[in-house]
């Protein structure tokens, strides 16, 4: 059985407008809501980190079988 675990970072603002941020856009100087309608205007996006796990196994035909 192999399994596989994904780790994926983005940011996200926590007022109304919800925005979310890819590590890439936050690392390159996106790091404070700027809607103008939002009740977060000006504060920093908060972490969101995101773990996938995949797990592979074959079942008794043979078949792969993916659980996520």
């Amino acid at each position: 059985m192999d399994t596989v675990r994904s780790t994926k970072k983005s940011y996200i603002c926590t007022g109304t407008c919800g925005a979310v941020v890819s590590e890439e856009e936050y690392n390159n100087g996106l790091t404070v809501c700027g809607a103008e309608v939002c009740t977060m205007k000006g504060q920093p996006f908060a972490e969101k980190v995101t773990e996938t796990v995949v797990v592979d196994k074959n079942d008794s035909e043979g078949d792969v079988v993916i659980n996520n």
